[in-house]
């Protein structure tokens, strides 16, 4: 089975995990790991951590970070760059967590990582717009 690791700044992570789980229910397993980037965090060191995580992820792993090109998402991208199974998707909403939560257990780490994203995708909404 897919792990899903989120990897955001601050308490993020944590906190779209709860969330997920108060909307449908909490993961039975331990498929799930968040990791929290501070900004006294080292690159280097948190991506061996990371690292040593994704070598034990026999099914692959999806990372989740929450915006391109910052610190979560750099030491995702060192952590992961030598694993074929492993994929880094940024812009994590509420939408793409629920979405690796009910989908993980039927496609594989790169079916996943594209059902992800496009579901995070369409969940960007001018609702504004929509209803005028």
């Amino acid at each position: 089975m897919v792990k899903i690791i989120l990897v955001t700044h601050g308490n993020l992570a944590q906190q779209m995990l709860e969330t997920a789980a108060q909307i449908i229910g909490k993961p039975q397993d331990d498929g799930f790991a968040t990791f929290a980037v501070t900004a006294a965090a080292s690159i280097e060191k948190e991506a061996t951590q990371l690292k040593k995580l994704l070598q034990t992820c026999e099914d692959g792993a999806l990372i989740l970070t929450d915006i391109f090109g910052g610190s979560a998402t750099n030491i995702s991208l060192t952590a992961s760059k030598d694993l074929t199974n492993c994929f880094v998707i940024t812009g994590l909403n509420l939408s793409m967590l629920l979405t690796a939560v009910n989908s993980r257990k039927k496609l594989t780490a790169k079916e996943l990582a594209a059902k992800i994203e496009a579901d995070g995708k369409r969940a960007v909404i001018n609702a504004t717009e929509l209803l005028i």
